[in-house]
């Protein structure tokens, strides 16, 4: 029974030797896959791999075979390549490839080939400058910048006159990068990665373009920098927005915030809060006595005109929990203003109380005479002034033709007095213009004073003709018919 024991003893560290052993080879060390060495010297190369178990090794140069033919060329038994009296043609992509019963790894080299004489080394068949720039044990890459995000987001400078300004250009690669600066286009002098000035004026307004570039490429960077006049006051605000509104549930809502400041301001919105309403104080400010949150997603700041800009919150679909105050805060290096305005959730149909259209016309109407708007109203600047001073020149010609009409009839009337018409003749007159009218003929020599009856009413004045002409002929003194009557 011992001796069975001991039996199941061995075989059990048999198999466990021999399952510790049942893998491939696998890496060893540190393996450094660049490899420069110089013209004329010789190198021995160990292939980084190691097995549990005797293994196979075998090297390729750029996928071809390295046998034993190869004449300066020779493989010992741990695996190691050697070469004697290194050419230029020795440059290229080596594979060391171990092999054992259950696999086998493949190690990448590339040898790099100096030529100290021509300052040049040869990389497969290409051929490179040496430079003092580039870490040939490391692989080549081409210029990238570090810090990017934090570039971006100072890309825009704004600078008082007289002040300093640092624009940075921090870019890495293999060859380290050279750098150079440009000025709306136009090449400067410095050549590092960062070019420094001081006592700004607004000449040094412009946009600077650092250019970071190795053999195996370039990149790029713009800053746009403005420098401007010391500004002497805060930000306005421009009444009466923001606007309160009164919308239902789910109804889009858009808080417009105008502004006018000597340089871009800052602006954020906020809501007031309620007392009761536990929020962490890293995103609650107290202005006035009163709680407010800083809301997120503020938008985007455009320049309308020249100092003049536009701010919008938006809420897609209000609840109504998003009831309550907002305040719209501007703030420059003079200081800050703010203005409010007052959602209401209601139950009922959407009512917009003040749409785009208006809220971009009042802008417009309140900004300094923009010249889109000076152009669009050109012609009513220009037609209604006209318009009225031709009204004024058309009713004074028709006021003094009717002053001309009216001293012409006073002067015919003053040239002519009428003399006092006694009762019998002016009877007689009305007899006579009966029968004309009876025999529809009319005496061109009357003249339109005939025409006219006279002042004081008589009572033949009341009679028809047929009655007048009876009235003569019965009362013979009132008819004279050799009598002259006057002519009116």
């Amino acid at each position: 029974m011992g001796v069975v024991t001991v039996y199941q003893g061995l075989l059990f560290l048999l198999a466990l030797v021999f399952c510790s052993a049942n893998s491939p080879p696998s890496l060893s060390g540190k393996v450094m896959q660049r490899v420069p060495v110089r013209i004329g010297k010789n190198i021995k190369q160990p292939c980084n791999a190691q097995s549990d178990m005797p293994e196979l090794t075998q090297w390729k140069k750029d996928g071809q075979s390295i046998n034993p033919g190869w004449d300066r060329f020779k493989i010992s038994q741990d695996g190691e390549l050697r070469i004697r009296d290194v050419e230029k043609s020795d440059a290229g992509l080596y594979t060391c490839i171990a092999t054992n019963g259950f696999g086998s790894v493949n190690v990448n080299y590339t040898i790099i080939v100096i030529d100290d004489e021509k300052q040049v080394f040869y990389e497969g068949d290409k051929e490179y400058q040496i430079t003092a720039d580039e870490d040939l044990t490391r692989d080549g890459s081409p210029p990238y910048f570090e810090d990017l995000d934090i570039m971006r987001k100072s890309m825009h400078l704004e600078k008082p006159v007289r002040s300093t300004i640092k624009l940075t250009c921090k870019a890495e690669g293999n060859p380290r990068p050279e750098f150079t600066w440009l000025k709306n286009g136009h090449s400067l002098p410095q050549r590092r990665s960062h070019i420094k000035m001081t006592e700004l004026t607004q000449a040094d307004s412009g946009a600077y373009t650092c250019v970071a570039r190795n053999r195996l490429g370039q990149v790029n960077f713009t800053y746009d920098v403005e420098i401007i006049d010391e500004i002497s006051e805060k930000p306005k605000l421009i009444a009466p927005h923001p606007l309160s509104q009164n919308v239902t549930v789910g109804s889009p809502v858009t808080f417009q915030c105008f502004i006018e400041s000597g340089v871009k301001p800052e602006v954020k919105w906020l809501k007031r809060l309620d007392h009761s309403e536990a929020i962490p104080p890293a995103n609650v400010i107290e202005y006035d006595g009163e709680r407010f949150i800083v809301l997120k997603n503020a938008g985007v700041l455009l320049e309308k005109q020249d100092g003049h800009y536009l701010n919008k919150y938006v809420l897609s679909k209000v609840q109504p929990k998003d009831a309550g105050t907002f305040v719209c805060f501007a703030t420059n290096r003079r200081g800050f203003t703010t203005r409010q305005a007052h959602l209401t959730i209601r139950q009922g149909p959407y009512v917009v109380e003040n749409s785009e259209e208006e809220i971009e016309k009042a802008f417009n109407n309140s900004s300094n005479q923009s010249s889109e708007s000076a152009e669009t109203n050109l012609p009513l600047l220009i037609g209604l002034p006209s318009c009225a001073v031709l009204f004024f020149i058309l009713l004074a010609v028709f006021l003094m033709q009717r002053n001309n009409r009216c001293h012409r009839s006073d002067n015919s009337v003053k040239k002519s007095p009428r003399p006092p018409v006694p009762p019998h003749e002016r009877d007689a007159f009305y007899y006579s213009s009966c029968q004309q009218q009876q025999q529809q003929t009319v005496n061109p020599l009357l003249t339109s004073r005939e025409k006219l009856p006279p002042k004081t009413p008589t009572p033949s004045m009341d009679m028809t003709c047929s009655e007048f002409s009876s009235v003569s002929r019965n009362h013979p003194q009132y008819y004279n018919p050799n009598h002259v009557t006057y002519g009116y």
